[in-house]
Order: C-alpha cells, then structure tokens, then sequence
C-alpha cells in the first residue's frame, strides 16, 4: 500500500499572515498540520519549527524506526548516580532496590517486531518503534521552540498545535496536541482520532457546558495543550492499522469550526479527495474565515487515484 497526499492552506479573510503551517511527504509516509500561537511572527515560527523538525528526523530514520528509536533511548539516556554491581544473589526473593533518582528506561524488544506489555489495570499496550519516535520528535520540537522563544524576546510566549500522522508497516502512527484535527473516513462514515485540548472541548466533555453554549462562548480559542509553550510536552498518542481506502483527514481549527461532523462526512463522501483541501478551504471561508484554514488529505491505496478531470470527461 503506498500513501497519496494532498495539501492547502490560507490565511482566511481576517488575518493578515498565515501563522499555520502543514507537511506532505507521501515517499516517508507523513503528513501534519501545525496552528502556531503567539503574535504573528511568534505563531509562524513555532507551526514552521515543529514540521520542519517533523519531516527532517522522519527523513533521516530512512524508514528503520527500530535503529531510529535505539539512537533516540541513547540520547535520552541520564546517569545522575553510579549503581553499584549486583549479584545474582541480589536478584533472588524481592526486587532491587535503585538509588533514588534512577531512571531505567524500558527494555528495547527485538528489532523488526512489534511486541506488547502489561500496562496500568491489566490493559495490553502495544509497542510501536515509529510511534516512539514521533512521540520523542514532539518533545524535542517542543523543547527547541521553548528555548528559540526565550532566546528571542520578540518570539516570547510562542507555541502551535501539532497534529501529524506517520505511516509505516500497516499502521497510521498519530501524534496530537492542540485543537487541530485528525479524521479517519473508512467504509462511508467519518471518525475523529484526536480529542481537542482545549477549554471549551473539555467543558463539554465533562457536561458543564453545552454544544449552544460553546459555540458562543468567547473562550473557543483557549488551548490547554501546545508545543513549544513549555519545554516539555506529553502528546498524545495512538496507532491505527490503515486498509486501502482509507482517507485521513487532518485540519486546523480554521477548518473544522465552520463544519459540522455530519456535513463534514457527506462533503468527504461526495469529493475527490485530492480536491478535498481546496473544498473545505473555500467553505471556510465562505462562512466568515476568521482564522487561518489548513487541510491534509492522506488516502491509502494500492494504486493512484483516478484523475478527476479525466473521469468527468469520459
């Protein structure tokens, strides 16, 4: 299966500078799209950091995700105190006991495999060097957007969503912060992969607001997660298997405020996916484009995609 890709974005009818900055790279198998934050020159330079350092390690990983991730654990490695030898007799009975301040890092599983381990209340976590990755590549673009902005007065207080997916070996490797979104449109119904961290939309997770009163309220714009705001972030993470025909959907707020999931579901449906950035690009900003708008359309296949305009011809 090989990834077909296409992208857009515009600064939508009320701002002056495109601060969101997105990445298609279908022969590594990426795609993202990043919502900067913080003043105009701070916002675009935040989105065009995280996707630049995105698609530069995606790039140098030439695909060996294993090697990728050991190189990323050797790096990550810290030894605050020397642990003395231990015996074998140390390891009969009950565990040992570490200095405090150690940290050990979890045991690398054999290369070329996917293995999985118990996790918190018995639940099976599956483990996944590309994901690794991505997840370790959001915490250095995290950390190098911190330390530009507090190299840079001008820049202070900078951040972006981040919402990237990596596929490899059978599986959609997502990673997301922010109010930016990831779909999934699979056999004709529409799915969101991502939950918005944001005020509003944990408000309305939790029930204390509802849908009428979120869309009015003036806090919309709140976000409670972001890279690069602080030096370290934990994304969240996930991977889904893809099958031919998949179709990713991902999208800034600039977007996904102005379409409703359904509407969304039935344009997705009835539009030739490599015409789909434009298409929802133009909707948003027939109703208002307040804000800057992107959109990355992934679509898994084992062949291209009819040309549109050839098909409407014959």
């Amino acid at each position: 299966m090989k990834l077909w890709a296409w992208g857009q974005t515009d600064p939508g009818r009320k701002r002056e500078r495109n601060e969101d900055s997105y990445l298609v790279d279908p022969e590594t198998g990426v795609l993202a799209v990043a919502d900067g934050m913080g003043g105009h020159q701070g916002g675009a330079t935040a989105s065009r950091m995280a996707v630049e350092l995105l698609g530069r390690e995606i790039s140098d990983a030439h695909g060996n995700f294993d090697l990728a991730f050991t190189r990323q654990m050797q790096s990550n490695m810290r030894t605050t105190e020397e642990i003395p030898a231990a015996s074998d007799d140390d390891f009969m009975g009950s565990a040992p006991t570490l200095p405090k301040g150690i940290m050990v890092p979890p045991l690398v599983p054999p290369t070329g495999h996917e293995t999985t381990a118990s996790g918190p209340l018995n639940q099976v976590l599956q483990f996944s060097p590309a994901l690794e990755v991505m997840r370790g590549i959001v915490k250095r673009a995290s950390s190098a957007i911190y330390e530009a902005a507090w190299n840079r007065p001008e820049l202070r207080g900078m951040g972006t969503t981040l919402t990237a997916m990596l596929v490899h070996n059978g599986k959609a490797n997502l990673v997301h912060a922010g109010d930016s979104r990831c779909y999934l449109f699979r056999d004709g119904k529409l799915k969101q992969l991502t939950e918005d961290h944001s005020w509003i939309a944990e408000q309305l997770r939790s029930g204390a607001m509802s849908e009428a009163e979120a869309k009015g309220s003036k806090f919309r714009h709140v976000i409670t997660k972001s890279i690069g705001f602080e030096r370290d972030i934990e994304a969240d993470v996930k991977s889904v298997q893809v099958s031919a025909g998949d179709c990713f959907l991902l999208c800034s707020d600039g977007m996904s405020n102005y379409v409703e999931h359904g509407e969304l579901e039935r344009i997705v449906a009835m539009t030739w996916y490599r015409r789909l950035p434009s298409t929802l690009i133009e909707l948003a900003n027939s109703r208002g484009g307040d804000d800057n708008i992107t959109v990355v359309v992934g679509l898994v296949a084992n062949a291209p995609p009819a040309d549109p305009a050839a098909s409407i011809s014959t």
